[in-house]
């Protein structure tokens, strides 16, 4: 298990973002901008600290808020093991809509929203406790 600590407020951030994006994508009947936001969590995933959201947050949005740095640090893994989830499943609902099935794909994405929405609200991730409880084990 990486000892790798980060902001908290980096995955809630992420997770906002997800949510939001998502749940547009849905109101709207975009099934494309499911595909992009499964592609930002898999370039989060795969590119950590130099992620698109990341840098968003910790040079525009941090300095606002939170001159003095973080508030508070949590090890990087569990999140980035729940961005790998939300970008698989955000990438089966594209395939599901690639191939017809848009009531799949929507549900698929509504379960991202659902979860990224309960992690950035009340810092309850899903992924994350999967990863604490049954992988790093």
């Amino acid at each position: 298990m990486s000892t790798a600590m980060i902001d908290v407020d980096i995955p809630r951030f992420n997770q906002a973002v997800v949510a939001a994006t998502v749940a547009v994508a849905f109101v709207f009947q975009l099934p494309w901008l499911v595909a992009a936001t499964a592609l930002l969590l898999a370039a989060s995933r795969l590119l950590g600290p130099r992620a698109p959201l990341t840098l968003l947050y910790v040079r525009v949005i941090r300095p606002r808020l939170r001159p003095d740095g973080p508030s508070e640090l949590e090890p990087a893994e569990p999140p980035r093991f729940a961005q790998a989830v939300g970008a698989t499943v955000l990438g089966l609902a594209t395939v599901a809509f690639l191939v017809g099935a848009d009531v799949v794909g929507w549900a698929l994405s509504l379960i991202v929203v659902v979860l990224a929405a309960l992690a950035a609200a009340t810092r309850i991730c899903v992924g994350c406790l999967i990863y604490t409880k049954v992988i790093s084990r």
